[in-house]
């Protein structure tokens, strides 16, 4: 037991005697490996200041505002444009604009080809910019009529000639938009001007009265002289003569360039056409004295009856007609261009005056007269 106490003794002495020198080689160790981390950080921070020093500096990025807007045209109200216009965007900086862009597509070549117009923040993608006014600080658009994105504003419209508040600035494809003068007033937007609604329906008007008096007072539409039958296929070739004509000028006033005339026209032209050159010809192989004798008895009457009385044949042909004529007006009213009729109406259409061509040859035939057995008397 002794010698196991003294031995633990011992190895107590040696302990205390130990502990202060480690502590403090282990202080000393700390202490050179604190300033060696030290040293190595200054000279990284010495190196990332000089890098600083050396790179240019750039200028703080200023948001461009855009403080008015307007149409083109000189002859528009403040504050107004209708679809078709050429409309700008007035900015306090242009040089901002064109900082933003550069930073924005990575200073490209085009920068300011990515800016795009925005309306009640909806990205009109397919009406970019075309212009700039160095001068008056001004972004150029062209309110495209055929743009896939304008026309989506269409149903906003309550009538052809209301005019709609419109929020309008600028931007980027990426969604990102220049903030709007707090100041300004939104945009005046309008389907198509009063004025050329007005005047292209009275040219309208006065066509109309001018083929329903010279088919009153002439045989413009009538089978012969003046006082003969009406024709149904003449009615309608001139029903779609006028409706084309009409259409034509209406978009003419209204948008300002000419419209293509589409294919669903031409062919309603020519089965039209077709139909009134069947008819007449029918008529001049039938024709009797009778028939040159005949009187008109009332328009309806004329091109809707035939010798047993109103006919299906001719009755079909007309609401056709008459169906067709409405869609067409409508589509030109709301589109501002002339249609492309769906082809499977241009079919019935040409079913319709087919079946009245066939049919007129049977009408036309008078009945054979039976012979009269005359007895001789001798």
């Amino acid at each position: 037991m002794k010698i196991k106490l003294y031995t633990l003794c011992l190895i107590l002495l040696f302990l205390t005697a130990k502990l202060p020198g480690t502590a403090a080689n282990e202080t000393t160790s700390d202490t050179l490996n604190t300033e060696q981390l030290l040293k190595q950080l200054d000279s990284i921070r010495q190196k990332l200041k000089a890098a600083e020093a050396s790179k240019p500096k750039s200028p703080w990025l200023v948001y461009p505002k855009v403080v008015s807007t307007g149409s083109m045209l000189k002859a528009r109200p403040a504050n107004m444009a209708v679809f078709n216009d050429y409309i700008y965007l007035k900015l306090d900086s242009l040089v901002a604009l064109t900082a933003l862009a550069d930073s924005i597509t990575g200073g490209q070549k085009d920068t300011m080809g990515d800016v795009i117009l925005y309306i009640n923040g909806n990205a009109m993608r397919d009406i970019p910019l075309i212009g700039i006014d160095q001068a008056k600080q001004q972004l150029i658009f062209h309110l495209d009529r055929h743009s896939t994105y304008l026309m989506k504003f269409y149903p906003v419209f309550p009538y052809l000639w209301s005019k709609v508040p419109m929020a309008i600035t600028a931007g980027f494809r990426n969604g990102m938009t220049i903030p709007v003068d707090r100041g300004m007033k939104p945009l005046e937007l309008k389907y198509v001007s009063s004025w050329s609604i007005g005047f292209s329906l009275l040219f309208v008007f006065a066509i109309a009265v001018l083929f329903i008096v010279l088919a009153a007072k002439t045989n413009l539409i009538r089978i012969g002289d003046d006082s003969s039958p009406f024709s149904l296929a003449l009615t309608q070739l001139s029903f779609w003569s006028i409706v084309v004509a009409s259409s034509f000028i209406y978009i003419w006033i209204v948008t300002d360039e000419m419209p293509p005339i589409t294919g669903s026209t031409l062919i309603l032209i020519s089965v039209s056409a077709l139909t009134t050159a069947g008819s007449r010809l029918v008529d001049v192989r039938t024709k009797t004295k009778s028939d040159e004798t005949a009187r008109s008895v009332s328009f309806f009457a004329d091109i809707l009856q035939d010798e047993l009385g109103y006919s299906v044949h001719r009755a079909q042909m007309f609401m056709w007609t008459a169906i067709m004529g409405i869609i067409f007006v409508a589509s030109v009213i709301r589109l501002q261009q002339i249609p492309q009729l769906d082809e499977s109406l241009l079919a019935m259409m040409g079913i319709s005056s087919g079946a009245y061509v066939g049919l007129k040859t049977m009408e036309n035939k008078k009945p054979a007269e039976e012979p009269v057995s005359e007895e001789v008397s001798k």
